[in-house]
């Protein structure tokens, strides 16, 4: 990822690979709350509050917020443009890579949570504001908590699950 960031930045292409960059820089940060990234990823999180129908569907648009499978389409186009040797590209290029790729991505990003550099948001029909998310594990797999000083004053804490999907036409979750 480090590697990533320096490429994008000689070619100038962090606008153009937004999420990429997001990524790139919050794993190589303990938190990160500069760049209009990650104040993004948490008002559309506070947004999805506004706007679900159900669980599913929150956890949906919670999953939609933090761009995993953007992240894997912008970084299979920069090896794609980048890398002269399309054979090794091509090998990398199928799903079980990409679980395992940001299953270990998850794993650097554990408990370096994205923060609000300004004042909490606001969730209207709830009782809390969310200042940030984090990456944690629960139950084997990994999660997105997202962080509330309301929340922590009471020893409560929200964790939505990450969940992949696989490209097939019976597509069934896959939670990393």
């Amino acid at each position: 990822m480090q590697s990533l960031r320096v490429l994008m930045e000689i070619d100038g292409n962090q606008s153009k690979y937004s999420v990429t960059n997001l990524y790139c820089n919050w794993i190589l940060h303990k938190e990160l709350d500069r760049g209009k990234n990650p104040s993004e990823i948490i008002e559309e999180i506070a947004y999805s509050f506004q706007k679900f129908s159900s669980k599913n569907d929150l956890i949906k648009k919670i999953n939609n917020a933090i761009s995993l499978k953007k992240l894997v389409t912008e970084l299979k186009e920069i090896l794609w443009t980048n890398v002269s040797d399309k054979v090794k590209v091509s090998r990398m290029d199928y799903e079980d890579y990409w679980i395992k790729f940001i299953q270990i991505l998850l794993s650097q990003l554990l408990f370096r949570p994205i923060k609000l550099k300004t004042n909490s948001i606001n969730l209207n029909d709830f009782q809390f504001t969310i200042y940030g998310l984090q990456i944690v594990t629960e139950k084997d797999h990994y999660n997105i908590e997202l962080l509330s000083k309301e929340l922590e004053e009471k020893n409560k804490r929200f964790i939505i699950d990450i969940a992949l999907f696989r490209e097939y036409k019976n597509t069934t979750p896959n939670n990393i």
